[in-house]
């Protein structure tokens, strides 16, 4: 019994964004047909393409040519997927407007780089261009000894776009089994990359309020910011690189017993709730942590936070090491594929358990079978309203990776129901509460004692009838509370019970705490942002303070947004399991898991796999075709050329003077002579991601929202469009504003 029994999946998409989503799909159980064409793209050789095409089946087609062939197959389709160019779809006739006409039924995913009415889709669309051209590289200066933007090493846009792709085609095909009625799913790199708009766009609107905090963000200024003490990257005595992440005061805490610098806590100047103390007090205690770290070995540190138990903590591994990590390995985040090894399933289904496939096969029994079996025909109409409309979702989480998962499914219909502690999501307590309302838009808010007998009824009253279930505690609290898998399925036995955890359910972590520095430094991302070279020979104080700035700063805060977007992705994968088989089921996704997929071009490993491409020394990028290049004027941009050769014929120069070129010429030089050429050339500095999102030509990303207390703001629009309905309104709710019309009784 799969998740996805009898879906039909036509691929027409090049590269890792169609890749992975196809994977997922089809490890699934879909039906995977992909159109290859007789000469393959460049993308389809990238190390990882063997991953991205386990489970499905290919054919060549000229889609040109045959045309009536592939109108077969759209007939006989359930989902069609397209990320060419537009200009490529326009010689090919393929426009997916009209091809929602003519086949009403089928849900089609169109898939650009900036939007499908924005000109810069004709650039290639790689990721690296959209992170430039957003702003993505300008945040990580600090990175590197050097001024000016720094190359974003992690795939982050690949992987919100390609999970954006997966809830998008699910949430379309939940409707369209309901009414017949297909979809046109609209998204686009760009689009995908406001996941990452954690809530410094929102601070800018409210700079009254936090004006401080956003002038403090990542590139605001050129030098990064000594970190919290919380969050501080350390060196052990090994050489190795500790992260720390103890967000919370009695995480904090649990990391001043287990390192024996707990008198601190006696300290009455330190502030046990901000965790702090005095600038000058505060930066002896960051020698003193230093130094304490230095004297036992990274390995022994693990053994110490994990036999702790609270300690939130990880070793910075590459995502080679990641491989054999004992929680990825114990939760199923790898498995084995032929001689090598392979990225595991998004999620883990009780039910309805991925089954991944092996490599391509030949489709063509597949196109016959399908061709012998169209769908049924239906007459076109119009949606007037949201796939998950009349889903109810309650979610009983804190911070970000499963409060912004639940936000995610607001954002395609569903009616979602925040169930919180008395005092609070302690998200809302931090920063302002800016990112609180950012991944809280659509919600509605209760808070309850989930302690009492009375809070614990309340809650099964309102799981009682909910479609989805979303926590994100340890294993075993939910159980103590009332909450746990075979209690809420006694009363409610159709519903997704999903858990979100750091580690998993299985493994040393199952049962630690996380928080984002500590996924982004295990599964790889910061090793990657850093080009593999941390150092490894002891550093003293002032190398320690310059490092663990630069580390902190590579170690950005993607790892939530990465787990959010496998969230809603693995409700959407239980929801169809549910509406084809009728089961409901205990879903359990991780950060690590996730944020292996967000390493997804290097989480595997084959005899004569290519090492991952690393930025240079100075973070400027993969190589003279592929970086970031400083102009005449000290402005900066983003260049990406199919190769070498092509870059230097069009500067009109040999390869090894193009810098020296580049360097002689202003930014609106260069900008103006790839214009037009096979060359994407962007401004790599115009603004940073807070910036470049209100400005008015991405206005049509935003949508219209309103804060109870602070007033009127433009919020991160949704990440996929449905047959180009207008947006919701999504607001932010005040917390417990809704417990009185939600709940039956006082708690």
């Amino acid at each position: 019994m799969n998740a996805l029994d009898d879906v039909r999946v036509l691929d027409l998409t090049i590269g890792p964004v169609g890749g992975v989503a196809m994977m997922v799909l089809a490890d699934f159980g879909a039906e995977v047909l992909r159109l290859e064409r007789d000469t393959p793209h460049p993308l389809d050789r990238l190390p990882a393409a063997p991953m991205w095409r386990r489970g499905t089946r290919t054919v060549h087609l000229d889609l040109a040519a045959e045309r009536e062939r592939f109108d077969a197959l759209c007939a006989a389709a359930d989902v069609m997927v397209c990320n060419w160019r537009p200009s490529a779809r326009q010689r090919a006739g393929l426009d997916v407007v009209a091809l929602r006409r003519q086949h009403p039924h089928l849900v089609i995913c169109s898939v650009t780089s900036f939007g499908a009415q924005d000109p810069r889709s004709e650039l290639p669309g790689y990721e690296h261009v959209i992170a430039a051209a957003s702003g993505r590289m300008a945040s990580f200066a600090g990175c590197a000894d050097r001024d000016g933007p720094v190359f974003s090493a992690l795939q982050v846009g690949v992987h919100a776009c390609a999970q954006t792709v997966v809830s998008g085609v699910l949430a379309a095909l939940l409707a369209a089994r309901e009414d017949g009625q297909g979809c046109l799913v609209e998204t686009s790199m760009l689009e995908a990359m406001l996941a990452y708009e954690q809530g410094a766009m929102i601070g800018e609107q409210f700079r009254e309020r936090f004006g401080p905090l956003v002038d403090a963000l990542p590139g605001a200024t050129a030098q990064a910011p000594m970190p919290t003490l919380h969050y501080l990257p350390t060196q052990a005595g090994d050489g190795r690189w500790v992260q720390l992440g103890n967000l919370l005061p009695h995480l904090f805490d649990n990391f001043l017993l287990a390192t024996d610098l707990f008198e601190i806590l006696a300290d009455p100047e330190f502030d046990s709730a901000q965790m702090n103390l005095p600038e000058t007090k505060r930066e002896e205690f960051r020698e003193r942590m230093f130094a304490r770290m230095q004297e036992k070995s990274a390995v022994a540190w693990m053994d110490t936070f994990i036999a702790n138990g609270g300690v939130v903590a990880a070793k910075v591994q590459s995502t080679q090491e990641a491989l054999e990590d004992a929680d990825i390995v114990a939760n199923g985040h790898v498995i084995e594929r032929g001689d090598g090894l392979q990225l595991g399933p998004l999620a883990a289904c009780s039910r309805t358990p991925a089954a991944p496939g092996f490599g391509a096969q030949p489709g063509d029994p597949l196109e016959a079978a399908w061709r012998a079996a169209p769908r049924g025909s239906v007459a076109f109409a119009e949606h007037t309203r949201l796939p998950l409309h009349g889903v109810r979702v309650i979610e009983i989480a804190t911070i970000i990776a499963a409060p912004f998962g639940a936000s995610l499914l607001a954002d395609l219909g569903a009616d979602v129901v925040k169930v919180e502690p008395l005092a609070g999501d302690p998200y809302r307590g931090l920063a302002g509460g800016v990112g609180a309302t950012r991944v809280n838009l659509g919600k509605q808010s209760v808070c309850v004692d989930l302690k009492s007998d009375a809070g614990q009824k309340a809650v099964l009253d309102l799981l009682a009838d909910a479609d989805v279930l979303i926590h994100n505690f340890r294993p075993g609290v939910p159980e103590k509370l009332g909450i746990g898998y075979e209690a809420v399925s006694a009363v409610n036995p159709g519903i997704v019970y999903l858990q979100s955890n750091g580690y998993g359910p299985h493994g040393p972590g199952a049962h630690r705490p996380s928080t984002h520095p500590v996924p982004g430094a295990a599964m790889g991302g910061v090793h990657f942002q850093m080009g593999g070279r941390l150092p490894d020979t002891l550093l003293d104080m002032a190398a320690l303070r310059d490092w663990s700035r630069r580390l902190m700063r590579a170690n950005e805060v993607n790892p939530d947004p990465n787990t959010a977007l496998v969230v809603a992705s693995s409700v959407l994968l239980a929801l169809a399991a549910r509406q084809r088989h009728g089961c409901g089921q205990l879903v359990c996704v991780d950060m690590f898991g996730a944020n292996a997929y967000a390493n997804a071009d290097d989480f595997l490993r084959y005899p004569g796999k290519a090492a991952r491409s690393m930025p240079d020394e100075q973070l400027l990028g993969l190589g003279a075709n592929y970086r970031l290049y400083r102009c005449g004027d000290g402005r900066w941009i983003f260049v990406a050329a199919a190769s070498v050769e092509m870059l230097a014929e069009i500067v009109g120069v040999p390869e090894n003077v193009l810098e020296d070129s580049i360097a002689g010429q202003p930014q609106a030089f260069w900008l103006n002579v790839f214009r037009g050429t096979d060359v994407a050339c962007v401004a790599a500095d115009a603004s940073l991601p807070k910036d470049f999102w209100l400005a008015p030509e991405q206005q049509g990303f935003l949508v219209d929202s309103h804060h109870g207390e602070w007033g009127a703001f433009k919020r991160p629009g949704p990440l996929c469009r449905f047959d180009r309905q207008v947006p919701a309104s999504l607001l932010p709710p005040l917390q417990g504003e809704h417990t009185r019309a939600l709940l039956k009784a006082e708690v």
